[in-house]
């Protein structure tokens, strides 16, 4: 599934939930009233675009630095034919955050986050080769700039 076979609802629903999940004993019936839907309606959308790997988790974004952990933003040159099973086997990692295409003769971009930099070291090493990919850049954060995707509904 790809953006243009996205709903309107799908889209709003995606829009809303990055923008954060009310801390109330039902999220999606509150976001169901934002979105003039139902609770039942939201949860179920929110499964299937899980299921189909729109949604890849749901819960918050630590500030890990704050935690003292460490992170940067690995980018790797991988075959167009290999990239949907490449990126399948670098987002089984819990430490993967993100993942995603770029124009670019790295093609593919994510971030990973570890305790220190020798176990994100380790981290990238292991996809490195479980992936078989052969050029991978690591590069680190000088500066944080947050954005957000926006779906137009």
């Amino acid at each position: 599934m790809t953006e243009q076979t996205l709903d309107n609802l799908d889209r709003r629903i995606l829009d809303r939930i990055q923008r954060g999940v009310p801390l109330v004993r039902r999220p999606f019936d509150a976001l169901a009233k934002e979105l003039d839907s139902s609770g039942e309606e939201v949860l179920a959308r929110v499964k299937r675009m899980r299921a189909q790997g729109i949604v890849r988790r749901l819960g918050p974004i630590i500030n890990y630095r704050r935690w003292d952990m460490y992170g940067a933003l690995i980018a790797a040159n991988v075959d167009r034919e290999r990239i949907e099973d490449v990126r399948s086997a670098v987002m089984a990692y819990a430490e993967v955050s993100h993942a995603y295409l770029r124009d670019h003769p790295w093609n593919l971009w994510f971030t990973v986050v570890a305790e220190d930099e020798d176990a994100l070291d380790c981290i990238v090493a292991d996809i490195t080769k479980r992936a078989g990919l052969r050029d991978v850049r690591k590069l680190e954060r000088h500066k944080t700039y947050k954005l957000m995707v926006r779906f137009r509904a």
